[in-house]
């Protein structure tokens, strides 16, 4: 199930419902959120997610668009896992070695 995230209330709300159905959810940013939210805000709901859902498995993309800046910035944060269109194997290779992952966006 990929569910379009934006704040913390689409976040909580999805984990909510997960939790209750015993789903694994796949969280995913809108198109160049990075950009627009920046990346300090998406660590910080990614932490948030983690800390309050512990007990849920789920997986939240951050999506960076074209942009290499904004996926290091995100990186940086601590955010995961990110997407980028088109994919950047540089990125994808420094993502690797600071323990995150770029993806492909679902859809």
């Amino acid at each position: 199930m990929v569910i379009l995230v934006r704040d913390w209330r689409e976040t909580e709300a999805a984990l909510l419902k997960a939790r209750a159905e015993g789903s694994t959810p796949t969280l995913v940013t809108p198109e160049d959120a990075a950009a627009f939210y920046g990346a300090g805000y998406l660590a910080a709901l990614q932490e948030r997610a983690r800390e309050e859902f512990a007990d849920v498995d789920f997986a939240l993309i951050v999506d960076c668009g074209d942009a290499p800046g904004w996926a290091l910035a995100c990186l940086r944060a601590g955010v995961k896992t990110i997407s980028m269109n088109p994919p950047n194997d540089k990125i994808a290779d420094i993502a690797r070695q600071m323990g995150a992952e770029l993806v492909r966006r679902p859809t």
